[in-house]
Formats: C-alpha cells, structure tokens, sequence
C-alpha cells in the first residue's frame, strides 16, 4: 500500500527547524527511518497547477489545468477549476484500471468527485452551508451521509484550539481583528479533511491513499508576514500577537501526521510532498496590500520525504521535481511509469535490495484502455455550488472580485490562464508553442508588461533577440525603467555580444535593486564572457548572500571556478547545482570538464553525457563529450575512477 500526504508550501527551512528543537517529533522520526530532500515545482508556481502535475506526473499542457479559475463551458460565469478540465489520467485513475482501490481527500481541483474504484471526497466537500457536504463532491454518492459527521464547523474551532496559535486571542476579538475568523475557518478546513481521511482509512480496504491539506498554504498567506523574525513593515503589536501562527500550523500538521502512520501501518510505504516553499525569512516581499501579490511568496523548493516498504532509510535526494512523484508512486506499487512522463523515478530513494532498476516504461497510460474512473466529458458543475470556493480565492488574493461585467470577466480569466499556460510551455522548452499562444491572447492583456516580458524571453530563447528588444520597445516609456524590463534588456545586449551595454545596463540595475539575486547572476556571467573571473566570482557569491539555495548561483561559481584553475572547487559547486535541479545541462557541463581536469575521465564522461542527454543540441556539449571519450585509453577503459 502507499499514502501519499500533500502539504501545500510546506518548507523545509521551517521544518528542519522545528525537528532539530524537538517541536515536530512524528516528522523527525520519519525522517530518522526513510530518506528525503528538496523538491522543484514547474513554472508558474500555482496550486492547481502543481498538485494536477503530482498527480498526473505532466506538466499544464499535457494535463489542462491551467489556473484557478475558468468560464462555466455553458452559462455565465466563471467556477474554480474542477477535475473536469484534466484531459489526462491521474495516479487514481490509472489504479482504476489496474484493479488497485484508491481513497482521495480533498486534492486541489477534484470537484466534482470522480467514480473511481474506492472513494473520492473533492476539496469542495466543505463548501456548502448547513452542514451537510456539497454536491458532487463524494464518490460513491451514498457514502456522503456516512462523512456528514466529519464536517468540522469554525465555531467548533473554540478558545483552547486558538489559543496556542494566538495567546492574545480573546484581546484581538474584543478588537475587532477578522484574523482570529479567518484562523477559525482553516484550522476548521484543515480538520475536516483529516477526519474524512481517517475515517476513510479506517473503514475501508484501500491499496493508495492520496489526502492533501492546503492548512500550511492558506495560513501563510495570513501569518507569515508576522514570522519571526519581525518585518519592518508589521507593527510590533501585530507581530507579537501572530509570530507563533506558523509554528502552530506545522506542529498542527505533525499531529496530525502521527494520526495518519498510526492508521496506513508498517506494510505502508508514506510519501509526503509539497508543491513549493513559502519565503519566510528575509527573501519575504513587502506584505503590505499592493506591494506583492501571493504567488511572489512561493520559494521553488518544497519537500519530499519518503518511509516504509521499498523506501531506503537514510536515502538522500538531490535534484527531485514534481514530475518525479508519480513516476516513483507508481513504482512503489509495481506498475510503470509511462514514457510520456517527462519525470524520473527517484531510484536514489528507493531499496534496491531485490535488484534491477527501474519497471520498464509503457509507451503511456493514455493509451490502455478500460474503465478508469474519469468522468464522461459532457459532465457540467452547478456554478452555485461554486460560490463558496469562488470567495475563498477573493479572500486569499488569487484572484480579484469577481466582476459585474460578467463577459469581461470570462475573457480575463481566459487570458490569464492562456498566459499561465505559455509560462508552463515555457519552463518546458516549448518556446515556438507559448509565442503562439500569448500572440492569440486577448487584445487587454497582449500589450501587459507581463506578456510582453514573457513573449519577448520566449524570443530571445530561440535566438531572436531583435524581435525580443522590438517587444519591449513596445511597452509604455514609463516601464522601461521597471527591473524585470532592464534584466531581459542586458539579457538581449548579453546575447548579442554586446557585453560592454549589457554590463553597464544590469550594473545600474542591481545598484538600484540590489536584493535581487537574477540581477548579479546575469552580471556574473557577462563578467565571465569578459575574462573578468574574480569580479565573476563575487557577483554569484553576492547573489548566494541573497538566496542560499539558488542554482544558478551554484553553477555559476562552478564555472568560474574552473577558468580560474581550480577543478575541485567547480566540481563542489556543480555538484550543489544539480542536487538543487537536476535538469540543468549548463552545471552538467561544468562538472565534466573539471572532472576531465582532474583526471577522472569516467566521471568526467558520466557527467557530460547528461548534459548530452539533457540538451542534445548543444554543441559546446557534443564537442566536451566527444573529447572526454578520444581521452581513454587504447583498450577502451576510462582512465581514473568513476563518481
């Protein structure tokens, strides 16, 4: 059997933490007796995207959700998005048709529930009034009145559960202050998807389990600019009164976690994951109301932590995305994963105690047919049933009020998904596909600075850096000064060769905006084009100061560090570069040619037919590999050792 427990946002740099001080002690025991590490989202880093990309292990185009919200496909409107608009199979469905009996609780955008084989309870049960769940949202229908029981209501979030997340609790109401509400709500969300979950997990017979809790995620987006350590811009009243509101919540969730291991028993292999991190040290952007919008608090490392059967103790994972979860679910459970997955199995996690690699791939689960629990595509969802949900969003500032002009508010909400959906194109490789896409977008947002950032980097990706420069002198002559504008500029000098314009234009950008770590990034490598090293060296050093987990960074002072002469230490940093992201051909290179210097021409080899493997069209690629391999010897042996 296997669980798998999704924690929206949820972020090691708390985590690790509270485990060392003793404050999440079921989190620490799994941790003691399983393996774990970073986990890398896709672009853009949004909620229903990312968990329909776990879920599935494809990106937004292969999958089709695509944003929060979406037009009612016949009537006015707009809904949140519903397991309707996935266009591929998900982890339960491909069980489905293997015969495996699933329980699914509360996954983002599963409303209205799908007729699997087990249960499906949708992350819309709660959404309805009076306490009963809504509509749709429970798979068999007749079990509904069964879970009616495990709706927790806000009011029921009493005095001694607030409390240890706000100690001044009953002050802030006799103030007035709407937070202790809004704290009531998801700490009541929260519950109710545990108790559906256990329930579920105690009285029925279930191969997979998948239960995903959004606590974490929503109560970051209230609390987390009162963390410690204090903001500047939070009042030193405020801070006092919420700065234990994270803690609370990830100790919260490790409670609850224990409940969850107590149930799945020790024949159950456990994977928790988390979509993305959530910045909360001093990476956090200016919290007061403008200044930055919720997804500029999303750090792309969230976490994946594995224990049980067939998971090794003490395994560490390096470079693991979101595309590398279903892929490793499915393995656990003895089934294949499809080569229309883009993601790996983590075989690093894994006990090889049987022998043999990884189940050899299908061609993909789209193609086997048979019942599998998806619903029949004529299937619509009441909008009024989506009102709750809707307001949800409002409440967390994903999206805006919905609009009185009901028309407008459909085009935008297409137009914001289309662009969402260039991004993941985009993060993809698939530059030519999101070009089209953004150009055939709707006429208010084609012109955005957003879109035509987005359109005019898609360009300078394919090389075309005149057509780039022209999308930006399109913009309004009051953003051309913005940052993102200037960096993409000294990004198509950078290009050009024109590394003397592009040197002084991003030099006046990271003096103007200097905690921006892109910005020295970009000058680093305009300083190692120039043979300046040293200077090259500070730039990526100074954007580490800013974000100690930046890949870029890493891989910028691997390569810095060998045109300065010294291999081992590009080795060190290559190596830090793709245990953050393992797809990173440009860090691949580095690590071969300095392991080549060093004289391990296995090792060398190795890693540079990765980065072959990863971008096979590279030249400066093709021509490394192919003079680490005239290296060996006459007898067709390496010289050196392997890594």
């Amino acid at each position: 059997k296997l669980l798998l427990v999704g924690w929206d946002s949820a972020d090691w740099k708390i985590i690790q933490p509270l485990v060392a001080s003793g404050l999440m002690p079921t989190t620490a025991s799994f941790l003691d007796r399983g393996g774990w590490g970073n986990l890398s989202p896709t672009r853009p880093i949004l909620s229903p995207i990312l968990w329909n990309t776990i879920a599935t292990g494809k990106r937004a185009d292969a999958h089709g959700v695509c944003g929060f919200t979406e037009p009612v496909p016949d009537g006015p409107g707009i809904r949140p998005v519903a397991s309707t608009s996935r266009t591929c199979k998900a982890l339960w469905n491909v069980l489905t048709q293997c015969g495996l009996r699933s329980n699914v609780v509360g996954w983002y955008a599963s409303h209205p529930a799908e007729p699997i084989l087990g249960a499906m309870v949708s992350n819309q049960f709660d959404a309805a009034s009076g306490g009963s769940p809504a509509v749709g949202s429970v798979h068999p229908p007749e079990l509904a009145a069964e879970l009616a029981g495990c709706l927790v209501a806000a009011a029921e979030i009493d005095a001694p559960a607030i409390l240890p997340f706000v100690p001044t609790g009953a002050e802030r109401v006799a103030a007035g202050d709407r937070r202790i509400g809004t704290l009531q709500h998801m700490l009541a969300q929260t519950a109710t998807v545990h108790a559906v979950a256990t329930h579920l997990m105690a009285h029925t017979e279930w191969d997979f389990m998948a239960v995903y809790f959004e606590g974490i995620d929503r109560f970051g987006h209230e609390f987390m600019a009162f963390h410690p350590p204090r903001m500047p811009q939070v009042s030193a009243e405020e801070f006092e009164a919420y700065r234990h509101c994270m803690t609370g919540i990830y100790r919260f969730h490790d409670m609850l976690l224990e409940t969850l291991l107590a149930l799945a028993g020790d024949d159950t292999a456990v994977i928790v994951v988390s979509d993305h991190g959530y910045y909360n040290d001093e990476m956090r952007p200016d919290p007061r109301p403008g200044r930055s919008g919720p997804v500029d608090w999303h750090r792309p490392f969230g976490i994946f932590a594995a224990a049980g059967p067939g998971v090794r103790r003490g395994a560490r994972l390096y470079g693991a995305s979101i595309l590398d979860v279903a892929p490793t679910v499915l393995e656990l459970l003895g089934l294949p994963a499809a080569a229309d997955m883009p993601g790996r199995v983590l075989v690093e996690a894994l006990d090889d105690a049987e022998g043999g690699g990884p189940i050899e791939r299908i061609a993909s689960w789209e193609r086997v047919a048979g019942a599998c629990g998806m619903h029949p595509p004529e299937l619509q969802i009441d909008p009024a049933g989506s009102r709750a949900a809707l307001e949800q969003l409002v409440a967390l500032g994903y999206i805006d009020p919905l609009s009185a002009d009901d028309e407008r508010t459909r085009r935008e909400t297409t137009a914001a998904n289309g662009i969402q959906l260039a991004q993941a194109l985009a993060d993809g490789g698939r530059f030519a596909a999101a070009i089209d896409l953004l150009r055939g977008i709707d006429e208010s947002v084609r012109g955005t600075t957003t879109v035509r950032i987005l359109l005019a980097s898609c360009l300078l990706a394919l090389g075309d850096g005149a057509a780039a420069a022209d999308e930006l002198g399109r913009l309004d002559p009051a953003d051309h000064d913005l940052p993102g504008v200037q960096l993409m500029l000294g990004s198509i000098d950078f290009a050009a060769g024109r590394l003397a314009e592009a040197l002084e234009r991003l030099s006046r950008v990271a003096a103007a905006e200097p905690r921006l770590p892109g910005v020295h990034n970009r000058l680093g490598e305009v300083l190692l084009a120039m043979g300046r090293h040293a200077e090259a060296t500070d730039s990526f050093t100074r954007a580490l100061a800013i974000d100690a987990e930046s890949p870029a960074s890493f891989a910028g002072l691997a390569r810095a560090w060998l045109e300065r002469g010294d291999p081992q230490r590009a080795v060190d940093f290559g190596l830090r570069a793709t245990a953050l992201v393992h797809h990173f051909p440009a860090a691949h290179l580095a690590i071969g040619r300095a392991l080549g210097q060093l004289g391990d021409r296995a090792g060398a080899i190795e890693a540079l037919d990765l980065c072959v493997r990863q971008a096979p069209h590279w030249t400066q690629a093709l021509d490394a590999l192919a003079a680490a391999q005239a290296a060996v010897t006459p007898g067709g042996a390496a010289e050196g050792q392997g890594t």
